[in-house]
This record gives C-alpha cells, structure tokens and sequence, in this order.
C-alpha cells in the first residue's frame, strides 16, 4: 500500500504556544482504508483523576515500544494499518517533522498508540512532560462526536480556552511540549453515537527514561 502522508497545508500556530494543525494529513483513499481498518480489539482502561500529574479517562493499544513494534497489537493489525506504522517508523518520516518544527528528533525513541475516547471520556489540562520532545495526533473519527476536541489553553484553568480543534476526519495535530503548552481534551458526552479515534506519537529524549 502506498501511504502518501506528506501535507503541505500544516499551519504553524504561535499564540498561546507554538504548535501546528494539518486539516488532510494522509491522502484520501489512504485515510478512508486505515479508517475502516482502525483496531477494534485489546485496548485498556487508562483512568486516573486522584494524586498529582495529569489526569484522565481513556481506552489505549499501545503499538510502539521505545521504537519496537509490540508483537501483541501488530500482529492483529491490517495490512495497510502494518505499513502506516512501517512509514511512521521510517528516517524520513522523522526527518520530515525535525524540518516542520525545527527540532532534532534524530536520537529520540518513538512511542505509539491507538486511543479512543468513549463517551464520558476526558483529558484534564496538563502540560506534556518535558521528555516528549514532540506529539502527533492523528484523528480517525466515523462520525461527528458530540464533545471530544482537543482544548489550547493559556494556563492552567480550564476555562481558559484560546482555540477549539475538533476531532475531525484526517486532521493532525502536532504540540511541542513546553512549560507554558497548557491544554486538555473536553469530554465525550455520554450517549455520543461516535467516539474519539486517534493514532498518539511520542518522539522522546532516551536519556530521560
């Protein structure tokens, strides 16, 4: 399968942090497969909203290991959901987001997951830890979902709100953690007929694990 993720319609965001948003990351056909194909099966509660650090309600399959493939998830995966991730692993693919964002991703270890927001759902606002040096987020949605976008946010408060990004078909997102990169993501409402699909990468610093 020929996987054409190149975009050249990322935006670069500077206000309240500097971050970037792709509204077509993959090409269509391409998006409308892996789409169809989105793992189902395997995923774990993550839920936590007691102690310190970030808090949070969600269902993940974690697909990448400090840059290995988890024999668990990918020998349940499709064909095509194979060769994104062997794209997502390439030099190139690194290389291409160290230009976009002007980071050197070259000596840190990927982390990949499969996430979805059920209803009732939810990411509390946190600041991503300084170890990520950056996040991805790809969105695979079957249908408008009531709640779910990621917030940007210029402190700490929740109400703080500087932009809304809905979690649309094939939108990215990209953050790059720093003190200041405040956000959350809002709940799925109970009773939503769809929910949050998204693929999760972690380029981060080994020398921090």
């Amino acid at each position: 399968m020929n996987i054409r993720w190149h975009s050249p319609d990322f935006k670069k965001k500077k206000e309240p942090f500097k971050w970037f948003c792709s509204d077509h990351f993959l090409s269509p056909n391409v998006f409308k497969r892996l789409q169809a194909e989105f793992p189902h099966t395997g995923y774990c509660k993550s839920h936590r909203e007691e102690g310190d650090g970030k808090h949070y309600s969600t269902w993940d399959l974690l697909a990448i290991d400090n840059g290995i493939p988890v024999p668990e998830t990918w020998n349940t995966l499709s064909a095509a959901w194979k060769a994104m991730l062997k794209v997502i692993l390439s030099d190139d693919y690194r290389h291409y987001f160290s230009t976009l964002v002007e980071r050197d991703l070259s000596k840190t270890l990927l982390h990949v997951r499969f996430t979805i927001y059920h209803e009732n759902c939810w990411l509390a606002p946190h600041c991503d830890r300084p170890d990520k040096i950056l996040t991805q987020t790809l969105y695979f949605p079957t249908g408008s979902i009531e709640g779910g976008e990621l917030l940007i946010l210029g402190s700490s408060d929740p109400d703080d709100i500087k932009e809304t990004v809905s979690p649309s078909p094939n939108r990215s997102v990209i953050l790059l953690p720093s003190p200041c990169s405040w956000h959350s993501v809002r709940k799925v409402a109970s009773g939503s007929q769809h929910a949050r699909r998204t693929l999760l990468l972690h380029y981060v610093c080994p020398d921090s694990l």
